[in-house]
């Protein structure tokens, strides 16, 4: 059996838990990466943000997106035309800030960060996150919604979900890291 197949069955048997566990996946390669490759932390990765990120990424993000696919798919039916992708998008977009939001937030509050540390960093950090997730996620979207088969958006989705995450958890961390030098 392919690993697709393989990946297909046990996404149709047990939709949320692949879901949670292929999203935990993507978080961590993404905040390997942005430690690794990035900040270029080498013998001094920090392996408790690693397991934040994860577990936000699982127990947040994954159960979040899924909704909004779900959601998407109930409004405006499963056609790749163009215009329905447009709509899909713009549904999306609505939601971006809240997944964004959320994983600063939520990854704020299990390092015990003050309440006034989170609405700074919504007010200087996530504007930004959110604009820069447009710039990747737009693209991403409509070349998934219109030109990419079902059975191969996973793949694609998966591939700029651990380059986003890079990103994202750079992003959060770079506020955290300059308070913390200040």
């Amino acid at each position: 059996m392919s690993a697709m197949r393989w990946y297909s069955s046990i996404l149709t048997r047990h939709p949320f838990l692949t879901n949670m566990l292929t999203t935990g996946s993507v978080f961590f390669l993404g905040d390997m990466l942005s430690q690794q490759a990035v900040e270029r932390k080498r013998t001094q990765h920090d392996l408790e943000r690693t397991v934040r990120s994860v577990g936000v990424g699982a127990v947040y993000i994954a159960p979040l997106v899924t909704f909004l696919y779900n959601l998407v798919d109930k409004c405006f039916g499963p056609s790749q035309a163009p215009l329905n992708a447009i709509k899909k998008i713009g549904l999306f977009s609505v939601f971006s800030p809240l997944t964004s939001g959320g994983f600063v937030v939520i990854n704020s509050l299990l390092q015990r960060k003050s309440a006034d540390y989170i609405t700074k960093q919504l007010r200087e950090d996530v504007p930004t996150i959110v604009l820069t997730g447009y710039k990747v996620w737009i693209p991403t979207h409509f070349l998934l919604l219109t030109l990419i088969p079902l059975q191969h958006r996973v793949l694609l989705s998966n591939t700029v979900g651990v380059l986003w995450t890079t990103y994202m958890t750079h992003a959060a961390h770079i506020h955290s890291h300059h308070q913390a030098t200040e």
